[in-house]
């Protein structure tokens, strides 16, 4: 009977262990603070690039700005190159393991739709996630960070934006519309995840990656705060710590975001 009870105790536990567990565990903004890529075998302290990594309800985005390093000088901007890429997608935490989807990737379209599996740690400081990338310009490469959490003075406002939206409808300066010209079968994400909200705009079909911004940001209920990090369609970077704001309006699953002085018009709905 006893040899039963701890047999079955065993393999509760381990059905407990491989169970699935809620994404929003990993909700949260982190900036990376140690690597040790590929053959490096000693980490290396992240001190010359800004690397974040932010998480929200199965969603997850990453990016390279403020970088300094020397194989990436930069003229225009005196060695500071504002933005080097984004990447993003889709996550799980199953088995034990943090499992993502690439829906985009700046540095190698090839790497779209693949699926990598990580362990991982999190805690209230801190994000760690070591395992394997592979790509046709990655092939079979090692990733190990250690980021920490990003945290704000001020508590948020209003909470009404937090999760993932997906634009519907976008119009900037009157010419440009989401799904016309330049814009035709884009895919614009945006992620709300305090203190910090990220977006991208991509080509799911053509695997296409056309730029991406990030932010630090305040919601009152009615006016949108977004302090600039980083902005890869100004190459000279000084939409640094510009701080925009924007009317909003949002109702049932859905928001409307205008500013510009009338010349942004932008329309999300929430992702499942």
């Amino acid at each position: 009977m006893i040899k039963y009870i701890l047999s079955l105790t065993s393999l509760l536990t381990m059905l407990a262990f491989e169970s699935d567990e809620p994404v929003n565990k990993l909700n949260g903004a982190f900036r990376q603070t140690k690597n040790k890529y590929g053959s490096m075998t000693e980490w290396k302290t992240r001190d010359s690039v800004t690397v974040i990594k932010v998480f929200r309800d199965g969603y997850w985005f990453g990016a390279f700005y403020d970088d300094k390093r020397r194989d990436r000088y930069d003229e225009k901007t005196a060695g500071i190159k504002p933005f080097d890429g984004a990447c993003g997608g889709t996550y799980e935490l199953k088995n034990g393991k943090y499992i993502e989807k690439i829906g985009f990737y700046s540095w190698d379209s090839t790497a779209v739709g693949n699926v990598f599996s990580f362990d991982y740690k999190i805690s209230d400081q801190h994000y760690e996630q070591f395992g394997v990338m592979n790509s046709e310009k990655y092939p079979n490469y090692p990733i190990n960070e250690v980021a920490e959490r990003i945290k704000s003075t001020e508590p948020l406002k209003n909470a009404g934006l937090e999760g993932v939206w997906f634009m519907k409808e976008g119009q900037w300066g009157g010419a440009d519309r989401l799904g016309e010209g330049k814009y035709k079968n884009m895919q614009v994400v945006k992620i709300f995840s305090y203190p910090m909200v990220v977006y991208a705009y991509y080509n799911p079909i053509t695997r296409r990656f056309d730029g991406a911004g990030g932010a630090m940001y305040q919601f009152d209920g009615k006016t949108l705060t977004e302090t600039n990090e980083f902005w890869s369609w100004q190459a000279d970077g000084k939409r640094k710590g510009n701080a925009e704001t924007f009317k909003i309006s949002l109702d049932n699953g859905r928001y409307v975001q205008q500013g510009w002085d009338g010349k942004l018009k932008e329309v999300f709905t929430k992702a499942n």
